[in-house]
């Protein structure tokens, strides 16, 4: 699982930020927006307490031709929190103190710029916290309803989100891509469909954050005991990710000679369940079971690797489909 870390370097890039906003914003409000604003909070507005708490960075975009500006405050999480939209709320109400101790521009007024709290989320399980400050606090008389908070915040579930409920073209389109990587296979995929971004004059250090990524998640998928040599460009992370797409199933062969048929088997097994699911792993225990060969299982293993949904690795499976395999 990445480290929050990785997210704060990738969503430090304009490009990525601007891309999140594209998906997360109401269409009257990114109609109205002015992308060449786009830009941090000045650190003078982000007091020493919320940064000990937060600890990311906020944005802001200019909203229309007056002085509006909108609040953008990222929260990156790889476990649920059930308290996160007191959180939020929280973070919220240091930002709005220190932007009125500071006379931030649109305070002198005496009014405040709106904030959209983006919760971005990589955790194994489904998330089912509560998305607003009402869903934590006890429902009481109707008359106290306009006194409690009611603030919420967007979730972006990468490793769920698909491709249908982003822009078509949108750079989250790759990060989930990459979120939900189960095999070197998928990472190549990613990489490739990253390009159009990455030829970006602006995109250098967006870069650099998708090559440290993906370096971490080769390591994490590749088979027990494999370096993952280290990668710094752009060009070494394909031929990298090429490379291991076709080494992977000579590794499961040699460690299925090391540690026996039955081991062989089981690390098939827990690479489908990682890839595909639970169901696809009963079927495909089904299959290997009464198989001896180490060379058949290495194939079918390079299938795992190489299909690109659990329906064509299931027909490939199926010898009355596939008799001469």
């Amino acid at each position: 699982m990445l480290h929050d870390e990785n997210y704060k370097r990738l969503f430090a890039c304009k490009l990525l930020v601007e891309d999140l906003l594209r998906a997360c914003l109401p269409a009257d409000v990114l109609a109205a927006a002015d992308f060449s604003e786009l830009g941090e909070l000045p650190t003078e507005y982000v007091s020493d307490e919320l940064r000990k708490r937060h600890g990311d960075t906020v944005w802001r975009l200019r909203i229309g031709q007056h002085s509006m500006f909108l609040l953008i405050l990222l929260e990156f999480q790889s476990e649920e929190d059930a308290w996160m939209a007191l959180r939020i709320h929280t973070y919220t109400g240091l930002l709005y103190l220190e932007m009125v101790r500071n006379e931030a521009p649109g305070t002198a007024e005496g009014r405040l710029p709106p904030v959209l709290p983006v919760v971005l989320y990589n955790g194994t399980g489904p998330w089912t916290a509560a998305r607003r400050m009402s869903g934590l606090v006890t429902p009481g008389a109707p008359g106290l309803a306009p006194y409690q908070s009611a603030q919420g915040y967007a979730l972006l579930d990468l490793r769920r989100v698909t491709a249908d409920d982003l822009l078509g073209r949108n750079l989250l389109r790759a990060v989930a891509a990459l979120e939900q990587s189960r095999t070197n296979a998928d990472l190549l995929r990613a990489w490739e469909a990253l390009q159009p971004w990455l030829r970006d004059p602006r995109a250098g250090e967006l870069q650099r954050a998708f090559v440290a990524w993906i370096q971490q998640m080769a390591e994490r998928l590749a088979p027990a005991g494999t370096m993952v040599p280290p990668l710094r460009t752009w060009e070494e992370v394909r031929m990298t990710l090429v490379e291991r797409v076709a080494e992977w199933p000579k590794q499961w062969l040699r460690e299925g000679l090391e540690q026996g048929i039955d081991q062989q088997r089981a690390l098939l097994c827990r690479q489908a369940a990682a890839r595909f699911g639970d169901d696809t792993t009963a079927r495909l225990a089904e299959v290997v079971g009464p198989i001896n060969e180490p060379e058949r299982l290495a194939e079918i293993g390079e299938w795992l690797v190489r299909c690109d949904t659990a329906a064509e690795f299931l027909a490939r499976l199926d010898p009355h489909r596939h008799p001469d395999r």
